[in-house]
Order: C-alpha cells, then structure tokens, then sequence
C-alpha cells in the first residue's frame, strides 16, 4: 500500500492534537494489537493513516511519528523541547517519566537527561575518538578469528548465540580487559539475559512493584543484578588500589576528569557507564550481525560480492582498521542490514512543551514515538523497502557496480530526507559510541566472511523480536560452509 503523503497539507495554523487520526476500537484491544505484533502493527498504522497516529491516551498519551523531518526536530533542530523516556499519568494527576533501560543501566549516558547527560557526554567523548577505535579495531579481529576457529564446516550453528558471545568477548577484551572465561563475564551475561527481556516492561504501571517482588522472576532478576553490581564495584576498587593505567574503557573512565573544574567520575557512574558501554557495544552489534548473516544466506550474489571485495582488498590476511575506506561493499552490506532490522528498532521522546509536530499542535507531556523499523522501510525514501539491496549506499563508481538498482546514493541521495535512516538516533544524543560499532560490526563481518558463508538450517520464516532490541526470535540457526 501507498502511504498518504508525508506531510500535513500547509496551514495558516497547526491543526488540534483531536484531529490525529488514531487507532480503531476501544483502547484495550488497541494495545492488545500493537503488544501482540509491534512491527507490524506500527507498519500498518503509518500506511493507513500516515506521519502520526495516536497510539493511546492512557496511561500514556503516545504518538506513533513517521515524518523524518519530525525526527530531525526531535533529534536536531527542536531537542530542547524534547526529552527522553515516556510520560505515564497514574490515578488523580500524578504523572512520571519512564525509561526502560534505567533500573538496569542507572543514569548513563543513555538514559541521562540535561545537565548530567551533557557533562558525562563531554568527559566520555575522548574514548571514542577514531584512535583509541583504531587501538580496539585488533582486538576486535583476534577475538572474532577465536570464534570462527571453532566452526566446522557443514555445522549447524545458532549464530545469534555465535555472534552473542563473540560480542560479549569483545565487550570484556575493550570494556574491562578480561578473557572470556572470566567470572565477571559471567556474571555479565546473566544479568543481560536475565534483564534485558523484562525491560520492554518497564514503562508499564506497577512494574517497579513487581520488580520488589521476594520470588520467581523479579527476585531472579534483582539477584542477577546485584551481582553485576558487586563485580563492577570490586574492579573498579581494584583498578583504583592499582592504579587505572591500562588502555581499557573502564581504567580510561577511572582516567577521565572535567577539564574545567579537574572533577572524576565518582564510582557509582563510572558504573552506570560501563554497564551503558557494555549494552550498546554488546547486544545491538551482534543483533545486527546475526541479521546480516541471515540477509546474506538469503541473496547468494550479494555474499559472492562480498567475498570477491574481500579476497581483492585483503588477499587472505586478516582486515585491520586501516582497511575500512577500502571496504566499500562490505561497509554497504552491513549498512543495509541495518536499515532493515535496525538493532535499536524505536525510540521515545516526550514534549517538554508544546509543539508543532507534522501539521499538529501536541501538548507538553505527549509522548513520541519515532521507529527506525517503520521509517528505514518507507518506500518514499526506500524505494523496495523491503529488498536487501548494498547498492543502495554505493555511489556508482564502484567495481562491479552496474549502477542499474537506482537506488544508490544511501542517506544523502537528492530527495532522501536525512532522517529516513537513523539507527544511531543523531543530534547531541546520537549514540556516542556509533564508529567504535560500525568499526566492530565491519571488521567482524569482513573477518568471518572472508573463510565462511552461511545458509538457513531449516525453512522455518525468522521472525524478529521486537524487545529492547530486535533479536531473531528463537535463535538463528544455519549451517557454516568454508569458502574455497
């Protein structure tokens, strides 16, 4: 289906927050919908009734945005009037702001707010500069070329689980300097298990009750959590006893002081910005992997392609961060991978004040919500949204590009609003570490598809799963070939 045009039609004047179209039926059955099959259900909103739709009125007045120039207001030119989290009204008028991630991740950078956000962004940027990412991009090769030695050819793998652990050991060689087989480690991938499922309901009324709760599930998961306290805490102890001088993100965070006033990080945020580094350098790359992988055992030309840039511009070596400029191809499949199953498939901003959003006057309080899932498949900006297609981000120019797909140029191609991909968000929130994960995402993809290639084990439909981030329900499984 066509969708309406992007827009609202020009006005003298915004039209009433009661003239948003919304959801059909009484409002229960409307979450029941939306919570039974989100991806769809939002794709389906935007369809029928265009840029913003009204998802609900109570607890949470909530909007579905699909215009990428309401995005790039949110995010960009109007972030001031903006601000994370949803706002959820309770009996009488009392009302609060909830974010997920907050009772597993504290106050990091990613779910910080105001001056506390801008002070941490300010003393953390330094760690992502594009040498200390170069001083990582080895250790992101050895540790994926650990993994990938283990695999045998014709084996059947579940590679979500593959590249959830590769991840992991990743995330414990630059965030904390540790081997795989570290307690800590564990520690680590129980709490995330445990934790990051249960967080999809955080936003819900009584979830902090319940979260209280002595048995099953909330005390599992409060217990998974302690520990992860307890072991972050004894090494940022240790690394203080010891002196913080390793390369590590942790001892760089014990390292980093205000260059104004010479203030540190006291422990309990250097905490809550490790667990923040871990997650986003963590579960949305190998998500984003275990995507690609799937895209590929799907389109045998794209991954011959694939494998011809790399023998070409590696010649049997291992790649090196020196070697992304010279990976066009591969930075193109893993581009479209993630325009397609974007690790982070929604984000919610609530309206400090009121404000003009495609065509309609919404109040202060009125909850966004912008989904990367429902915008990176437009097809006004997409055209086939639906088709894996790496051409989309090349311009042209490249070997073996026959310029025939017409749809390159990716998202600064004239008439492709800048907001029509967006996995990282942007504005003074993007994600901070976005170049350390595309450098990750890149050099992985290239080190493994360089001696292997994989096709679906079943032919059973992946189907994603939309929780914090957009997991391969049940797994992924496939078979591991050598490429000869």
């Amino acid at each position: 289906m066509t969708p309406p045009a992007a827009t609202a039609p020009p006005t003298s004047r915004p039209r009433a927050v009661g003239e948003v179209p919304g959801q059909s039926g009484g409002p229960l059955a409307a979450v029941r919908r939306l919570r039974a099959d989100p991806l769809t259900r939002l794709t389906q909103l935007r369809d029928e009734h265009g840029p913003i739709v009204r998802l609900s009125t109570w607890p949470v007045s909530a909007f579905l945005v699909s215009d990428p120039a309401a995005a790039a207001d949110a995010l960009v030119s109007g972030h001031r009037a903006y601000a994370k989290g949803a706002v959820v009204r309770g009996a009488g008028s009392r009302t609060n702001v909830t974010q997920p991630l907050t009772y597993l991740l504290g106050d990091g950078l990613l779910t910080s707010a105001g001056d506390v956000h801008r002070r941490q962004r300010r003393l953390i940027q330094p760690l992502f500069h594009k040498h200390r990412i170069a001083e990582y991009g080895e250790r992101f090769v050895s540790v994926t070329d650990d993994t990938a030695a283990t695999w045998r050819d014709g084996q059947r793998l579940d590679l979500h689980a593959e590249m959830t652990e590769m991840t992991l050991a990743i995330v414990a060689r630059t965030l904390f300097d540790v081997p795989l087989d570290d307690e800590v480690v564990n520690v680590v991938r129980d709490a995330v298990a445990r934790n990051l499922p249960a967080a999809r309901r955080a936003a819900m009324p009584g979830f902090t009750r319940v979260e209280q709760l002595p048995v099953g599930g909330p005390a599992r998961r409060r217990d998974s959590r302690e520990a992860l306290d307890r072991a972050v805490y004894e090494m940022i102890a240790d690394r203080r006893a010891t002196g913080a001088t390793g390369s590590d993100l942790l001892s760089l965070l014990l390292d980093t002081q205000d260059a104004d006033t010479g203030e540190r990080m006291g422990d309990s945020q250097i905490r809550d910005e490790a667990m923040t580094l871990l997650l986003a350098g963590h579960e949305t790359t190998a998500n984003a992997l275990a995507w690609t992988f799937h895209l590929l055992g799907q389109a045998p030309d794209v991954a011959a392609r694939l494998h011809a840039e790399l023998d070409t511009v590696l010649d049997g070596r291992s790649p090196t961060f020196e070697d992304l400029p010279r990976l066009a191809y591969t930075n193109a499949v893993f581009s479209e991978s993630m325009r397609l199953f974007p690790p982070v498939w929604a984000m919610g901003r609530h309206l400090v004040e009121d404000r003009e959003v495609a065509g309609y006057l919404l109040p202060a309080g009125s909850t966004l919500v912008f989904s990367q899932w429902v915008i990176h498949r437009d097809e006004r900006w997409w055209p086939d949204p639906t088709r894996f297609d790496p051409n989309r981000w090349l311009d042209g120019d490249e070997p073996g590009d026959t310029g025939q797909s017409g749809l390159a140029g990716g998202p600064h191609a004239p008439g492709r609003p800048r907001f029509a991909y967006f996995p990282f968000g942007g504005g003074p929130r993007q994600c901070i570490g976005n170049t350390f994960a595309v450098a990750e995402g890149v050099l992985a993809l290239a080190t493994i598809a360089r001696r292997w290639s994989f096709t679906a084990a079943t032919g059973d439909p992946v189907v994603p799963e939309p929780l914090v981030t957009l997991r391969p329900k049940g797994g992924l499984p496939m078979i591991a070939h050598l490429w000869r």
